[in-house]
């Protein structure tokens, strides 16, 4: 059994889960993703398996705009990065 220790219960520290991270990327001139730099070493992108286009609060003071790839990298590793269409960065989705 366990013991009543008096402390509020409370959920602590709240974080978002699959928080997109900051990615190099080379692209090709269609500005689709050709080379992605992982865990410090650049990878060349096999082939890209599907893409979408993803638009959200365009009423926002900041909205989302951003191109989705689905990504085959060396030795068949999938990967989802997208552009921010706003700002122009590259992220990993994980």
């Amino acid at each position: 059994m366990v013991t009543h220790t008096g402390a509020k219960a409370s959920a602590g520290a709240l974080r978002a889960l699959n928080q997109p991270q900051p990615v190099a990327v080379k692209s090709d001139e269609d500005g689709h993703p050709i080379g992605l730099k992982l865990h410090g070493h650049w990878v060349g992108v096999e082939t890209v398996s599907d893409r979408w286009r993803l638009d959200d609060e365009w009423w926002r003071q900041q909205p989302i705009s951003r191109m989705y790839y689905e990504c085959v990298v060396d030795q068949g590793i999938r990967v989802t990065v997208f552009r921010d269409q706003v700002n122009g960065q590259w992220y990993l989705q994980r």
